[in-house]
């Protein structure tokens, strides 16, 4: 039996030396990062934000959902600030909206060590027109939502 750079080289040896390193390593994500919960009704132009608080020297997960629903056409931007996504939607997604749709986002990823201001947010930016060509009856800004209501909450 040898000795090389702290593993015991045998059969099987490379799988002990493999988890040696593992347990080791720091973890990218230690700690369990929380969303604030709740349900905020917006109009065109309004933005949903819900702060998250994590930690302030390391990497924590987060596993939250929100969910989304129009009573009219709407589209919505998804923000957010030190949250690194690992689902759908991604920061800077525009997300369109069928009348009386709703949608439930999985937010599962991490959130990087900030000072407090981490936070997730939906922004009401606009109803999509409808592409209409001439002499079509076009409906585009009449089925346009009102407001849009968001409700958030951890897993």
């Amino acid at each position: 039996m040898r000795f090389r750079r702290g593993c015991f080289v045998a059969l099987g040896a490379s799988v002990l030396c493999a988890s040696v390193f593992l347990f080791a390593s720091p973890s990218v994500a230690s700690g369990k990062a929380t969303l604030a919960a709740g349900e905020q009704v917006i109009k065109v132009g309004e933005t949903a934000q819900f702060a998250i608080t994590s930690s302030a020297d390391t990497s924590e997960d987060l596993n939250a959902w929100c969910e989304v629903t129009t009573s009219g056409r709407a589209s919505l931007t998804f923000d957010g600030d030190h949250y690194i996504p690992l689902s759908e939607p991604s920061v800077g997604d525009v997300v369109s909206f069928a009348p009386n749709e709703t949608r439930r986002y999985e937010l599962v990823g991490s959130v990087e060590a900030n000072r407090g201001d981490a936070y997730v947010a939906f922004a009401f930016t606009g109803v999509p027109s409808a592409m209409c060509f001439p002499g079509q009856q076009c409906d585009g800004a009449a089925a346009g939502a009102q407001d849009v209501k968001v409700v958030c909450a951890n897993n």
